[in-house]
């Protein structure tokens, strides 16, 4: 089942707006605005955190007069979840892999715990996992697409550490001269970790995609 962590943490690698032409599965000629290859993390349940992660990007890099209607985020395809629910025979909770969890390995989900209390566990999206038509494997942080690149809505491997995730802007943006907004990001965690019945007790946990909201303000 579908649950809402109290805890979802994860890393960012770049910022962008998707130039004319692109879509939810396709991010075209992408204006970086910011990244860091090390990543920056973000646990999405702060109220900060979409004020932090929004921190990321610099307009500075925008062409005047261009419109824009899709934004990419480029992140990495582990987190670190707390979280609690039912796999639909079990109550579940996330462990520590320090401690009765289990990390994710190849194609195989992390595990979590029965009956246990909810504490921080990292989990992956697993090999061989098909994702929504808005996300992509990559191995690259900067927009490109490079050989390892997975097509929108095909699985992720073992080449690809990195999502590319697409989001529609509510109101397309176009920069103006004279005026420099802020970016603003908004996460909804509901949904957003999911367990499932791994055989036995064995309590299979997968992060599911936050809902993300971009705007732009004055």
């Amino acid at each position: 089942a579908n649950v809402t962590p109290t805890s979802y943490v994860n890393t960012i690698y770049s910022v962008m707006l998707c130039g004319p032409g692109s879509s939810l599965t396709l991010c075209v000629d992408p204006v970086v605005l910011g990244s860091d290859t090390a990543g920056k993390s973000f646990d999405l349940s702060s109220i900060t955190a979409g004020a932090s992660a929004g921190g990321m990007g610099s307009l500075s890099t925008v062409p005047y007069g261009t419109t824009y209607s899709f934004f990419q985020v480029i992140l990495d395809r582990q987190f670190t979840v707390t979280a609690e629910g039912s796999d639909g025979d079990t109550t579940c909770a996330t462990e520590a892999n320090s401690g009765n969890g289990t990390a994710s390995s190849g194609t195989t989900p992390a595990i979590a715990v029965a009956d246990g209390t909810a504490a921080a566990q990292v989990i992956k999206i697993p090999d061989g996992s098909a994702l929504a038509t808005n996300m992509s494997g990559t191995d690259v942080i900067d927009g490109s697409v490079s050989a390892n690149d997975e097509p929108a809505g095909d699985a992720v491997d073992s080449d690809t550490p990195y999502i590319k995730f697409r989001i529609a802007l509510a109101t397309p943006f176009t920069l103006k001269p004279g005026r420099m907004p802020n970016v603003q990001v908004a996460f909804s965690l509901t949904d957003a970790v999911s367990f499932s019945e791994g055989g036995g007790t064995d309590c299979l946990v997968t992060p599911n995609a936050p809902a993300v909201a971009i705007t732009f303000v004055e």
